[in-house]
């Protein structure tokens, strides 16, 4: 019964991700809507907004984290040696903090 447990914690995060990436795609598709194409002066004011930098840093986050719940319950789908699903995963975790941190350091490091 515990393994469930997991399993419907891991269901009930990657939706809240969910609305959290499809609330950010939404709050940038209505400022392109309000004005426009941006150019990069704009961009960069945009990006230079604390507030727009979490926003992006937390859907960032939401979406690294459903692609790697995501890949760690495809993998033993196709691959049934226990080893080589152990690197994949590893790999899947590497991968996913690696573009977190990636996007920390384009949003707020140094300049």
């Amino acid at each position: 019964m515990a393994g469930s447990s997991k399993y419907i914690t891991e269901w009930w995060l990657q939706r809240i991700g969910a609305v959290v990436i499809a609330a950010y795609v939404f709050l940038v598709i209505v400022l392109l809507l309000i004005n426009g194409t941006p150019n990069a002066a704009q961009w960069q004011a945009l990006f230079g907004n604390v507030g727009f930098k979490l926003a992006t840093l937390l859907a960032l986050i939401a979406t690294a984290h459903h692609g790697l719940v995501g890949a760690l319950h495809v993998w033993p789908d196709y691959v049934k040696n226990r080893a080589v699903i152990s690197v994949l995963n590893a790999y899947s975790w590497i991968a996913a903090a690696a573009i977190v941190l990636w996007g920390v350091y384009i949003l707020f490091g140094l300049k």
